[in-house]
């Protein structure tokens, strides 16, 4: 019984020592995280007519745990859908992805990043960090609208053979703000920052100028109108008025409190010119002078 017994012990030693020595054999070696400095590489709050480029810069963080150097080569790949950010609907919008680390494309145009010969790897020490920047951009004349657009990858890091040896999933986007502007041009001048219009004689009717809007904005939008006067042509320092009407795009707005001008709904964006004239209400039996108003119209996404 004895040998028996003592075989059974010896046995019992072997297997609870295994694990301690694959232990040891894990720690050798290349043994690499991916870690990064924003859970999603979102460009956040763009104005797309704000003037600024649509870019933004996000680094990969990569820690060798091991005892031997790590070199990679970072290669970014689709999550099964077609390249492009997207929103809940919609085009999508494409984007070019630039590792300023090695000066190379990283983006993954056909599903998956074409890793060249001329590609700079990355060295990681043992027990040590590098740090692998890349700027996200988008192509400002691709935004056609605004919300959230975003794209999964997976950030994989390879050996020189092509094996994976860690690996991370991503999400890149843009976050594009509800926006308009809007801009006048026709018949007036500017001085201190008004555009002043000059009706010239008033007659009773619709005054003839070419004079327009351009309107653009990323959803439906709003102009609201407001009449200093409540929608007459006043001769400064007197009670002498004449009213008067605008229309935008034809349509006439109310001045006498609350005027508004709307588009039609949408999600998409707008590229408006509208046409503004005034129409003039009876002049006669006034005093000879210059009669005038102040109008104020501003834009609203809606």
């Amino acid at each position: 019984m004895t040998p028996k017994n003592s075989f059974l012990i010896a046995l019992a030693l072997t297997a609870a020592s295994a694990p301690a020595a694959a232990q040891e054999q894990r720690s050798t070696g290349c043994r690499l995280r991916i870690d990064t400095n924003a859970t999603s590489w979102v460009i956040r709050g763009h104005d797309p007519y704000g003037g600024a480029q649509p870019s933004g810069t996000f680094d990969l963080i990569l820690t060798n745990e091991g005892d031997q150097p790590c070199e990679v080569f970072p290669v970014f790949a689709l999550d099964k859908e077609g390249f492009g950010l997207r929103a809940a609907s919609g085009p999508h919008i494409p984007y070019s992805l630039l590792d300023l680390y090695g000066d190379q494309d990283a983006t993954p145009l056909g599903g998956r990043a074409m890793r060249k010969p001329s590609w700079r790897p990355v060295v990681v020490n043992p027990h040590g960090q590098q740090a692998v920047r890349y700027m996200l951009q988008i192509p400002p004349e691709a935004i056609t609208s605004d919300g959230l657009f975003s794209q999964n990858v997976f950030v994989e890091a390879e050996d020189r053979d092509g094996r994976t040896i860690a690996g991370r999933r991503l999400v890149l986007g843009i976050d594009v703000l509800p926006s308009a502007i809007m801009g006048l041009s026709g018949a007036f001048r500017r001085s201190n920052g008004q555009a002043l219009v000059d009706l010239g004689e008033l007659k009773e009717g619709t005054a003839k100028l070419p004079l327009q809007l351009h309107i653009r904005s990323t959803r439906a939008y709003r102009l609201a109108v407001e009449s200093t006067n409540r929608g007459t042509l006043q001769l400064a320092g007197t009670d002498w008025s004449i009213p008067y009407q605008v229309a935008i795009n034809d349509k006439v707005v109310p001045l006498t409190g609350g005027g508004s001008y709307a588009s039609p709904s949408g999600m998409a964006q707008r590229r408006d010119n509208l046409p503004i004239s005034f129409v003039i209400g009876d002049p006669a039996q006034k005093r000879a002078g210059t009669y005038s108003d102040t109008l104020t119209i501003s834009i609203s996404v809606i």
